[in-house]
Parts: structure tokens; sequence; C-alpha cells
């Protein structure tokens, strides 16, 4: 058996190759002539839509293969690409990030001789790649940071999987009146073996994290007594309430009505009352 090195993967997708080499040809009221293109160096080249770029690029890589030199040597306004600001170990270590967290899978995943024998990304250790993880959440804690008012809403949201359970806790705030809602943690409430499940724990996780909960009426009605903060979703649903049992007592109309409202969902009967 003969050991072959893989060839590495392209620095440039062919929409950003045939974009720096090639232009649409014009006839001579400068209109665009469909299906045809121009390189730098003077060849015309015909390439359909359904076709991609395969056309364009089989002529780029016979006459000009030195292509990803001369782009790298380019500004990122020619080529489409920040390919030559960034360092290869830095996009190799993206790489390796986007196909862990958008997959689940463990960073150990990384050390395996398997996915290092099928995938074109160059090697790397776990503790590199935890690093780089780590540098991420910091530099995204310090933007989310930058756009927090002084004063904004916490939204809390709990589930439980497998014994165990997480909260997540999000920011409510306005920017150029657009509602923005970042993800400020998500944790297990029980981290030591004291931990419990009560209002008090609640209140000392958030003094440490932002607010979290799970989710029962009865300790979001005491965290908001010990903040001393109103709760919103609390006074709603005291608001709904209030209101069912108003409606109670035309409960007879509010059928008559409903029933009206079903009869009239058809075409024919809607028209009668236009």
């Amino acid at each position: 058996m003969v050991r072959v090195t893989r060839p590495p993967n392209p620095s440039y997708t062919n929409a950003q190759v045939a974009g720096f080499y090639f232009r649409p040809c014009r006839d001579q009221d400068d209109e665009v002539i469909l299906e045809y293109f121009r390189c730098r160096c003077g060849t015309v080249r015909k390439q359909t839509n359904r076709n991609g770029y395969s056309n364009l690029m089989q002529h780029v890589l016979h006459e000009h293969p030195d292509y990803e030199v001369v782009m790298l040597e380019a500004t990122a306004a020619q080529t489409g690409s920040i390919l030559n600001f960034i360092r290869h170990s830095s996009q190799n270590l993206f790489g390796w990030m986007v196909w862990i967290v958008q997959c689940n899978l463990p960073l150990s995943f990384c050390e395996s001789r398997e996915a290092r024998r099928f995938f074109n990304l160059e090697p790397i250790s776990e503790e590199r790649l935890r690093a780089g993880m780590e540098g991420v959440v910091m530099a995204v804690e310090r933007s989310i940071a930058s756009e927090l008012p002084a004063s904004f809403g916490i939204m809390l949201d709990g589930w439980t999987h497998a014994s165990e359970h997480y909260v997540a806790v999000f920011a409510c705030h306005e920017i150029n009146g657009s509602l923005k809602t970042p993800l400020l943690s998500m944790a297990p409430l029980l981290n030591e073996a004291n931990d419990d499940l009560s209002d008090e724990s609640h209140l000392d996780f958030l003094a440490t994290m932002l607010p979290r909960d799970f989710g029962a009426t009865t300790v979001n009605r005491r965290v908001a007594t010990l903040m001393e903060v109103p709760l919103v979703g609390y006074a709603s649903h005291r608001l709904n309430l209030a209101v069912q049992d108003d409606l109670a007592a035309h409960e007879n109309d509010l059928a008559a009505v409903q029933a009206l409202m079903i009869k009239l969902r058809t075409l024919t009967e809607s028209a009668k009352l236009r």
C-alpha cells in the first residue's frame, strides 16, 4: 500500500477565483452578454449558471496556476476574501471549533486518528482547542458587555435533561429601537453537593452569574421579592386570572359569538356580511 499525502484545501472558493479573474463580456452598447466572461489575460469563456464555475476554473488552473499567490498579494476588495489578513493557524483552529461545536462533539475528537484521517484540517491538540474556545468566550463576553446599557431586563429559561437541571439567562434591551436578547449564561443549577433548588440558592447564583431560575412560579415570586424588583410575568398571570374571572359571567354570550365565527369561516357565509 502506498501512502499518499492528501492535498491541502484550496484557500479560495471557486466563486472568489472566478470573480477575481473574470468579468462579464459587454457589447457595443455596454450591455452585459449573458454567459460570456473575459479573463484578465483576454480569453473569453462561456459559463452557464447550471454548471457553476467549472469552465472558468479550468481556464484559471491551466493558464494561471499561481492564482493563489497572485490573490494573496491582492487586496480584500479585489478578491472578496480577508484570507490574506488571517493566519493559517487561526483558520485551522476556527475550522475545528466550528466542526466540534456545531456537531456537538467532545473536545477530544480533534485528537482522534479517524478524524484526522478523513478530514483535511491539520492536527491540533485538545489543550489548544480548549484555549481557543476560552478566548472566543472572553471576546464574546466583552462584545456583549460593551452593548449592555446601565439597566436591562433578564429572561430565564430552564429545562431538565437526564436528571440534570439547566438554566439559561438572556439579557433584554433595545439598541436603536431594535430588541436584543443576547445569551448571558447557560449552565447546570446544581454544582456543589450542598446546592438545592430553594429561592436562597437561586439568589446566591444570581449574585455570581446573573439571574437563574428553573420556572417555578413560587420561586419566581420569592426571588423577585428578595431582589426587590417587580415580577412582570407573575403580574401578567394575575391579570389573566382576573380577566378570566370577569368573563365567566358572560360565558353564554361568548359561546354564541364563538359559534357564529365558526360558521363565518367559509367564504360563502362571510360574503353575506359585506
